[in-house]
């Protein structure tokens, strides 16, 4: 028997229903009955502990027996056709059309801010539902998701970060959103949110090297997994930050599976709160507390394994929440191979109001496909996705410029990035999706290579990803080009 002051989640779920009922009602959302199996807990919690976070904790594959962290790998590189051209303004190259030139502003010192502003494009009913979500934010008296899912653009939480800052900023910070409680990989990060992982965890994900490959990932596409007692993670909210300094709710989302084990949750100094994970199915554990600083730590007891697929980190008062849910290296076809049950259970009783589906650079560096066999793939899995999200407003990010040093001044664009965004935007409408050009929005073709060279540079060195000033900017473009859908 747990020790005294302990409580068991399901004794308490009576009295925390009444709890968050009368929270939802202060902000005007009508309460709904949960499923049974998520259950509520309230907790006394008078604000983190001042310990910090001991280094040590690494992730590892289920398949693979030693430890370790890495991150994702990503779809090994092909050429496939690129078009070269000579970044000076003497060349001449007949590849990069005089559209582009004027766009990219070769010959002169390169301005950003003088770049058009991409908007969002689809059909009018896409863009009036994207438009009415924005509007429901300006009311200021709701609670609002944005959820984005995608590969490394979403997985560093940069873009998405600044979108989060400045969506908060506008209309309330309602909580930071999704978060695993342990890394999934080495790089993990969540903006204006403390992580801290110790033990060895193990992760998975689709198309992890030895995974399980079972699906059994929940909303975001991963879990992590443990069964040592010495094993913890903990998610705490912002010291310094603006946004990301409260949260009244953590929601503990885990797998009940056959052998589960029993999980223990810990609120900054409250009382332990244990939960068993045996059965089958989703679980969920929301612990309630007053409105501030806290933490969240989590462990399993030791008598099974525990799979953690998740905690929403949330405040209960009108504003924006915005979950980023990426894993790099990814394609949409991932959304194929998750388990579509679990996904779906999690995402009815918290559904996004905007879903914001960000993949295509890997699709433009995969050999396999063509436009033809891309757009195949891409309703397959929008259809995949209309499942889950039916409802949602939506919009189809598409891969960014992607460039390659040849030698000298002599650089080769992604040919696929252009088709890849244009098989988008004819897919996207069938689905009810509006779409959003981000190679466009950096520039167009050659734009990497012009925010690469830029002092201090926007783009990394690999000529894919963005320095984090970089991934600023198109976070505020995101939101620009949102006012105006």
């Amino acid at each position: 028997m747990e020790g005294q002051g302990r409580r068991d989640a399901a004794g308490a779920h009576r009295s925390g229903r009444a709890v968050i009922a009368a929270a939802w009602a202060l902000i005007g959302v009508a309460y709904a009955a949960e499923p049974a199996w998520v259950h509520t807990v309230a907790v006394e919690a008078h604000g983190p502990p001042d310990s910090p976070c001991s280094p040590g904790g690494s992730s590892k594959s289920p398949g693979v027996s030693t430890t370790g962290s890495s991150a994702p790998e990503s779809t090994p590189i092909d050429l496939g056709p690129m078009t070269s051209f000579v970044l000076d303004p003497a060349s001449s190259q007949p590849q990069l059309s005089d559209d582009n030139r004027a766009r990219l502003q070769i010959g002169q010192p390169y301005d950003y801010s003088k770049v058009p502003l991409e908007p969002f494009r689809g059909s009018p009913d896409a863009l009036k539902k994207i438009h009415a979500v924005y509007d429901r934010m300006e009311e200021r008296t709701h609670t609002v998701r944005v959820a984005f899912w995608g590969a490394s653009h979403v997985a560093g939480e940069y873009y998405t970060g600044e979108i989060r800052r400045e969506l908060q900023t506008r209309f309330g910070d309602a909580g930071h959103g999704f978060v695993m409680p342990a890394v999934p990989w080495s790089g993990y990060r969540a903006s204006d949110t403390n992580l801290c992982t110790q033990g060895s965890w193990i992760s998975d994900y689709d198309r992890r090297s030895g995974g399980r490959g079972d699906g059994m990932l929940g909303v975001a596409g991963m879990s992590v997994e443990a069964s040592d007692p010495a094993t913890l993670g903990w998610v705490q909210t912002a010291k310094t930050n603006p946004q990301g300094r409260s949260v009244s709710r953590f929601e503990v989302q885990y797998l009940r599976q056959a052998g589960g084990g029993t999980l223990n949750l810990v609120v900054d100094d409250a009382a332990p709160v244990t939960v068993s994970t045996a059965g089958s199915g989703p679980g969920m554990t929301i612990l309630t507390m007053a409105s501030g600083p806290h933490r969240l730590t989590v462990r399993p007891s030791g008598d099974g394994p525990v799979r953690l697929l998740g905690v929403n980190m949330e405040d209960d008062k009108p504003g924006v929440i915005v979950d980023a849910m990426g894993v790099s290296g990814r394609t949409m076809t991932s959304w194929n191979r998750w388990n579509e049950d679990l996904q779906r259970a999690y995402l009815q009783r918290r559904m996004p109001d905007l879903a914001v589906i960000a993949y295509g650079t890997n699709e433009a560096n995969d050999p396999r496909l063509n436009p033809e066999a891309y757009r195949t793939e891409l309703r397959t899995s929008m259809r995949r996705m209309r499942s889950v999200l039916p409802d949602a407003a939506c919009v189809l990010v598409g891969p960014s410029d992607r460039g390659k040093k040849l030698s000298g001044t002599n650089y080769a664009i992604w040919g696929p990035t252009a088709w890849v965004a244009r098989v988008q935007s004819e897919v996207g409408p069938e689905f009810g999706c509006a779409t959003w050009d981000l190679q466009q929005v950096t520039g167009g073709p050659g734009s990497m290579l012009r925010w690469r060279l830029l002092e201090p540079p926007m783009a990394a060195a690999d000529l894919i990803h963005f320095m984090a000033s970089g991934y600023q900017k198109i976070g505020e473009r995101f939101v620009a080009a949102w006012l105006g859908a």
